[in-house]
């Protein structure tokens, strides 16, 4: 990677990570991504849900919607236990087994989810499986109202010219994907481009479900945090790994009728487009991942997914490759460089 490039990217992932969000709560993001979105778009508003809408071209013909969530999974504080201790209840899909030391913010004041002492130490110690084996402490005097939001504490770190550990990294490297294709894109398009930062997609994908249905793309791209498997733990349960380009995404399936397929003449196009232009790719198809690209469905829109994966997913230290992300980025902008192609199917 270029290092001006690398520096770039290392900038906008340690600001965007460090601004809270969890899913329902997007307001200071959502007015980031806008203020930078406005230097390269011809509108951009926010709407009632939170969503940001940017526009690229005259929104007329054919429209191209490149989607990325900035929501987070957190915590809300749920009851109060004693003077600075407070139960909690789950926003999204929290790693709960990853929880206890992890320092967070509530609301505006420090804390910490609570750990038994060593010294203490029980045989289920690890398995946290339900929130109410969490509990988060803060200064005993401090004022908290019962639905506080909580989120990780920033904890940006770079371990080498590559690789980034932060929590948020889902979806704040989509975030950060969807910006720099943004400033990148040239003047010119051949299609009207929107570029979308969506709310709740770790909850309910609500924000997705209202501004899809308003915009009605052609198509529909989805920059969106995937599972890697090159940990010892998932080794040869799939060929994701870090720093190997984005992952065309073909199917993501969680229970009953949760589940989402792509396009196949779109992802089809995505292929063709990378090995063109010599951009590095990968392929997965997942059980236990979700997305907001299932409202596509729903709403009878062509989508595919952008994935960028990831190790660590929903934990206060996930790990992701700079690669990944400029590989995601050289993608966009050369699908948005010449005109969508008919994805008319039968």
């Amino acid at each position: 990677m270029i290092p001006g490039m690398h520096n770039e990217l290392c900038s906008l992932l340690h600001e965007l990570t460090s601004i809270p969000g969890i899913s329902g709560h997007e307001d200071q993001i959502a007015r980031t991504l806008a203020a930078q979105l406005r230097l390269y778009s011809d509108e951009v508003t926010i709407d009632a849900l939170g969503n940001v809408i940017a526009r690229r071209g005259s929104g007329t013909g054919r429209k191209i919607a490149i989607c990325a969530h900035i929501d987070t999974v957190g915590l809300m504080i749920k009851r109060k236990i004693a003077e600075g201790m407070f139960g909690v209840t789950r926003i999204g899909g929290v790693n709960l087994k990853a929880m206890p030391g992890t320092r967070v913010i509530v609301g505006e004041q420090a804390g910490v989810i609570g750990v038994r002492s060593q010294h203490q130490a029980q045989a289920n110690d690890a398995a946290v499986t339900s929130d109410e084996d969490l509990h988060v402490l803060v200064a005993a005097d401090a004022e908290i109202e019962i639905t506080t939001p909580v989120h990780y504490a920033p904890q940006f770190t770079e371990l080498s010219d590559n690789m980034l550990v932060s929590p948020y990294l889902d979806n704040r490297a989509g975030c950060a994907v969807l910006l720099e294709t943004a400033r990148r894109l040239p003047e010119s398009s051949p299609q009207t481009v929107y570029f979308i930062g969506t709310t709740q997609e770790e909850t309910t994908c609500a924000g997705a479900m209202s501004v899809l249905q308003r915009v009605q793309p052609d198509a529909c791209l989805f920059v969106d945090g995937t599972v890697s498997y090159d940990t010892p733990d998932t080794r040869g349960k799939g060929s994701v790994a870090l720093g190997q380009g984005p992952v065309l995404t073909s199917f993501l399936y969680v229970s009953g009728l949760n589940g989402w397929h792509a396009d196949p003449l779109l992802r089809s196009y995505l292929k063709q487009v990378a090995i063109e232009a010599g951009i590095e790719y990968q392929q997965d198809a997942i059980h236990g991942l979700m997305s907001d690209s299932r409202v596509a469905g729903w709403l009878g829109l062509s989508s595919a997914i952008i994935g960028v994966p990831m190790r660590g997913k929903h934990s206060a230290a996930e790990v992701c490759n700079l690669n990944d992300l400029e590989q995601a980025i050289k993608l966009l902008l050369a699908v948005l460089s010449t005109p969508l192609p008919t994805l008319q199917r039968g």
